[in-house]
């Protein structure tokens, strides 16, 4: 009388390192039956013959199953035991490998997520302080920050360049904090400047603040312009600001 064997479930195994549930099946039916047709396979594993032959496809690609023609008949056999330990392992250093490429692309994938983050425009020319001055035209804020190369800012804009700007300023009676290479010109924009050092010039730019956006714009070459909104950035630029302006009341 033959020796009936009871084997553990190895299906979750054989599952964890990338076999469908189909082709478990047919892999253990044909370790079971050893070389068998199709429709004997189909059979026993109740799949249909579409299925059966798709498992067997995949089986064969991942070095599991092999055939052999016998007549008019194909017969179809799992590969040993060993082959599929050794497949399992071959599973086991790929998938190493690819957490290492994923554990390398983690800083980039977590800028991709969504949420709040920073929105940043870049402009070319004047066209960046026609922006500037339409979101000011849009903010709520009391007070603007900003820092001026003022001879650089004058090479490149014409003084009516900057008259919409100021008018701006000047209706929504907003507050200048300035940090300037020349004394203010302004008279009738409440302005609360200091004047740099002359070592402290020369650096051909501008960055203001107002609101929830960061502006920075450069007077030499072309001139481009980049507006950053984030609250977070633009608050930690005020404070930054006030103290290099000695607001902050001790």
């Amino acid at each position: 009388m033959p020796q009936c064997v009871y084997m553990k479930d190895i299906s979750p195994i054989l599952s964890s390192i990338g076999l469908q549930n189909s082709e478990i099946r047919t892999y253990l039916s044909a370790l079971k039956l050893g070389p068998s047709t199709v429709i004997v396979l189909a059979k026993d594993t109740g799949l249909s013959r579409q299925a059966t032959y798709v498992a067997i496809e995949d089986l064969t690609k991942r070095g599991l199953m092999s055939s052999v023609q016998h007549g008019k008949k194909r017969f179809f056999a799992s590969e040993t035991p060993a082959k599929l330990y050794a497949y399992a392992q071959r599973h086991e250093l790929e998938m190493r490998e690819k957490i290492q490429e994923l554990n390398g692309l983690l800083p980039q994938m977590e800028l991709y997520m969504g949420g709040e983050k920073p929105i940043v425009r870049v402009f070319e020319g004047k066209e960046g302080v026609r922006e500037i001055l339409e979101d000011l035209r849009e903010t709520h804020s009391p007070e603007v920050f900003e820092i001026t190369d003022v001879a650089a800012m004058d090479s490149v804009l014409e003084s009516d360049d900057l008259v919409p700007l100021r008018n701006e300023l000047l209706k929504k009676n907003i507050t200048v904090h300035g940090l300037y290479t020349q004394p203010s010109r302004e008279k009738k924009i409440r302005v609360n400047h200091y004047v740099l050092r002359m070592e402290e010039s020369n650096f051909k730019s501008n960055i203001s603040i107002y609101s929830d956006k960061i502006t920075m714009v450069t007077f030499e070459g072309k001139m481009h312009s980049v507006i950053i909104e984030s609250a977070a950035l633009a608050k930690a630029m005020r404070v930054v600001f006030a103290r290099a302006l000695g607001l902050h009341k001790k």
